[in-house]
């Protein structure tokens, strides 16, 4: 395939530029410079970060591949790989970090060497320019031809033979019994890469790049300022679910309203398909199983059940998680009121337990013990149930607290630190119904603040929330 008219470089750089803009909510042409400026700044600090993580290795992180979908709501690009590089776009390229010299390489293909629709791609999707031009843009020392990635490896590994070479790999006992590759073919794309590098370079020691992804945990201030837009844009996204609740709908209606509100809120997409479970989908395991449904577990919403609303926007290539229980009819029953009173008294304990320097799992513990609390006061059978499932052995197992950014689902560390941002989540089952509350926090110095505002909490406020406006 021929390039265009204006050189590869050019045209990455300008784009280069307005994506920062934008990015950064830094909208005007001449202020595009010095943003892409900083943003050079940021990346090389994560990277070094990251190679701080991982000081004995040559760190290997993949963008996305070139298999291309049309089932999708847009393209994702793989979320380390961004936040290290800043590109949301560049198909099948490789990031090597060479900790022992603190170098960052960035190995690239040229235009018509990706295969399926990303043949027909030019720069800035799929593509970027090779060399120092684009390096200093994105603050990397060397950008590079992906095919130079074989004999770079085999320098360092020749020159150097205690490094590890770190990346997506995992042992047998971890990835359970060794597939065939015809077999782990399309299933197990790490595992085939591990064996593809043994083959190549029989004497490398091959690590997992994991505690690499841990860097992503504790956000910066542009991070913080673009998460409160996706809370914002998620927050109406569930009033919108709330709202589209009613008797005799499908699901996938309800779903389809969310998906509306996130784009009319100014977010791009959605964070992941609308989880608009009702009846005797509402439990989180009905809600996982949906995934391999080709309906969705697509049904009509009938009056008494509850629906379990698990909901995100994706903007500015960060996604949302935020989550309620609501009644199909607008009203709850009064066991279902009673145990949703339960869990919401639970939460708010288990919110103000969140703090800087606080054990992670505490959380849930203090979630936990104001179940146990409340237990003697409770009357209605499904409430006493509620406290019960929530207080057996495996009544928390879907529950907890998770780190939200670049991914909807992502890490938290084991102590909590200023600048982190989670969804607390608890979710119980209860002889098959689900009950389910989620927010977005932003762990401050201090404590935390909520970042999906304006939600309801007790079951007045939700059947408040539920009530449609009058035409």
């Amino acid at each position: 395939m021929k390039s265009t008219s204006v050189s590869r470089g050019t045209f990455f750089l300008q784009s280069l530029a307005l994506f920062l803009a934008f990015a950064l909510g830094v909208v005007p042409a001449s202020e595009a410079q010095d943003s892409a400026v900083a943003r050079a700044r940021t990346l090389r600090a994560r990277r070094a970060a990251a190679m701080r993580a991982a000081p004995d290795a040559i760190i290997l992180l993949r963008s996305v591949p070139t298999r291309m979908s049309l089932y999708s709501d847009g393209f994702h690009q793989s979320a380390t790989f961004f936040y290290l590089t800043g590109l949301p776009n560049v198909i099948g390229a490789v990031l090597a970090l060479d900790a022992r010299r603190n170098e960052s390489w960035l190995f690239v293909p040229a235009v018509g060497e990706l295969s399926g629709f990303a043949r027909y791609f030019n720069p800035p999707y799929g593509y970027i320019a090779r060399g120092e031009e684009t390096a200093r843009a994105l603050g990397l020392e060397h950008v590079a031809p992906w095919t130079e990635l074989d004999a770079f490896l085999a320098q360092r590994l020749a020159e150097d033979s205690t490094l590890l070479v770190r990346g997506p790999f995992r042992t047998e006992s971890v990835t359970g019994p060794s597939l065939p590759s015809y077999i782990a073919a399309g299933q197990n794309e790490a595992m085939m890469w591990q064996r593809e590098l043994s083959a190549r370079f029989p004497r490398a020691r091959l690590a997992s790049a994991s505690a690499v992804d841990w860097v992503r945990d504790v956000k910066d201030s542009a991070e913080i300022a673009t998460l409160r837009r996706v809370a914002e844009s998620s927050a109406a996204a569930l009033r919108a679910g709330l709202r589209s609740l009613q008797p005799g709908r499908r699901q996938r209606e309800a779903e389809v309203d969310v998906l509306a509100a996130c784009v009319r809120s100014g977010a791009s997409g959605i964070s992941f398909w609308p989880w608009i479970m009702t009846g005797p989908n509402s439990g989180f395991l009905a809600a996982v199983q949906s995934l391999g449904d080709y309906q969705f577990l697509d049904r009509e919403m009938r009056s008494g059940e509850l629906a379990r609303l698990d909901v995100g926007c994706a903007r500015e290539y960060y996604e949302g998680d935020v989550g309620r229980t609501a009644p199909v009819s607008g009203h709850f029953d009064p066991g279902q009121r009673e145990a949703w009173e339960l869990l919401v008294a639970a939460y708010r304990t288990a919110l103000a337990a969140i703090r800087p320097g606080r054990a992670t799992r505490e959380v849930m513990v203090a979630f936990r013990d104001e179940i146990a609390q409340r237990r003697p006061s409770l009357i209605t059978m499904f409430g006493k149930r509620t406290a019960e499932v929530a207080l057996g052995p495996e009544g928390l197992r879907w529950s907890g607290p998770h780190g939200v950014g670049i991914e909807s689902a992502e890490f938290l560390g084991d102590t909590l630190r200023a600048g982190q941002v989670l969804a607390l989540e608890p979710a119980l089952i209860v002889d098959g119904v689900g009950l389910y509350l989620e927010d977005m926090i932003l762990v401050t110095p201090t404590g935390r603040e909520v970042l999906t505002k304006g939600l309801p909490y007790s079951a007045h406020e939700i059947e408040q929330a539920m009530r449609r406006p009058r035409p």
